[in-house]
């Protein structure tokens, strides 16, 4: 007898660790810009992402592991004495190839602290949007458990810009026979540019990471946290 696939939303740590301790296969969303920083990495050739909560936790990481990489933000800023911040448009690289980012954010990886070996959480975003709902769905007739996507939100509150890829994540999820008519990037890029946390962006000098967020399907892979670090998803 199959079970019936269930599907539920959250926002932030509260939310994310409810699913884990119900064994729920994780969709976690930070799409402006930590998720869309960590697929894209991963697409450019990185062998890994590393989450860390802190920056003394990922200046820690980073230096027992030879040929690493920095890279993260406060306030949306780069760190001092980091190799990168948390634009996506940093792993563009040929630079990261084979090489392990540890990144810590201000809201993404403090959400995600260190979750059990045992958790299923991917990564998802406009990015990969047809192919993280794809890995999901394909775990969950390996073993049939609720499918839960987490916006990251803001600090425990919700953002709109997660709600926005959210939502566009549950349509596919609960329409997989019937494809939807996405809006278009450009369209995607107007939700998105006019939402708070994109406005703070803007005034930093980063509208372009927003409308590269923007972009549906640009990759076709999905991170998976194994031992502590995003890989692809074999």
């Amino acid at each position: 007898m199959s079970v019936p696939l269930e599907i539920s939303r959250g926002t932030g740590a509260s939310a994310l660790q409810e699913a884990i301790v119900n064994n729920h296969i994780i969709i976690l969303v930070d799409v402006l810009r930590a998720s869309s920083t960590i697929i894209t990495a991963l697409a450019n050739g990185a062998s890994a992402v590393i989450p860390a909560s802190t920056v003394s936790e990922a200046r820690r990481i980073a230096a027992t592991l030879p040929n690493a990489l920095l890279a993260g933000e406060r306030a949306a800023k780069p760190l001092p004495g980091f190799d990168y911040g948390n634009s996506p448009l940093n792993f563009l690289s040929t630079k990261i190839q084979g090489r392990v980012i540890v990144l810590t954010t201000s809201n993404f990886t403090r959400v995600l602290g260190t979750p059990p070996a045992s958790s299923t959480i991917l990564v998802g975003a406009f990015l990969n949007i047809d192919h993280v709902v794809h890995t999901a769905l394909g775990l969950y007739k390996l073993s049939p458990h609720p499918i839960t996507v987490v916006a990251a939100g803001d600090l425990n509150r919700p953002a709109a810009e997660d709600d926005i890829a959210s939502d566009h994540i549950i349509y596919r999820l609960t329409h997989p026979d019937n494809p939807p008519s996405y809006a278009s990037s450009e369209d995607i890029a107007r939700e998105l540019l006019v939402t708070r946390h994109a406005s703070t962006l803007i005034s930093l000098g980063y509208e372009e990471d927003i409308h590269f967020c923007s972009k549906i399907n640009t990759y076709s892979l999905t991170p998976i946290l194994r031992q502590g670090a995003f890989v692809t998803y074999i």
